[in-house]
């Protein structure tokens, strides 16, 4: 499995963002995941984390928020120390978990949520903005990355 759950900012200035609280009211809460997928240009649908895959994203009223994605049903490591995992076992946790954390802001107009990594599994991301399409429906969320090639789909249910 292949984690893909980035996205380009290019094209939305973020800098000019408001961040008005009454556009971030709905996101704010915790959120479970119920499903991801990544739509290829080919017309190819994959699921990168499995039928199932477990995922977590909070958005608190000050600001910050934290997402978490991960493959379930993975063999634990042979050695319980996570430092003394052999390195194809480690490659594979990591290629089947996502997780940062940092500040968000949410564009209405343009139907964005900006979330600002501050920190990340993936270190190229810390610094840099993913910019996520948003929806809401009942008491779901559905966030969409659109990169040149793919686009990815995460629909989350908020927690009551």
């Amino acid at each position: 499995m292949r984690a893909i759950a980035g996205g380009h900012s290019k094209g939305i200035d973020s800098s000019s963002m408001t961040g008005k609280p009454e556009d971030s009211a709905s996101f704010l809460g915790a959120w479970t995941l119920l499903s991801y997928e990544v739509s290829r240009a080919s017309g190819v649908v994959e699921k990168p984390m499995g039928e199932c895959p477990l995922g977590r994203i909070l958005y608190l009223d000050n600001g910050q928020m934290s997402a978490q994605v991960a493959a379930s049903g993975l063999d634990p490591l042979a050695n319980a120390d996570p430092e003394d995992a052999a390195p194809e076992e480690a490659g594979h946790a990591w290629r089947n978990y996502v997780g940062y954390w940092g500040t968000f802001t949410v564009d209405a107009e343009a139907g964005v949520v900006i979330h600002a990594v501050e920190g990340a599994w993936f270190p190229n991301w810390i610094g840099r903005k993913q910019v996520r399409h948003y929806r809401f429906s009942g008491n779901t969320l559905t966030l969409e990355a659109h990169a040149p090639g793919w686009r990815a789909t995460l629909i989350w249910r908020r927690i009551e």
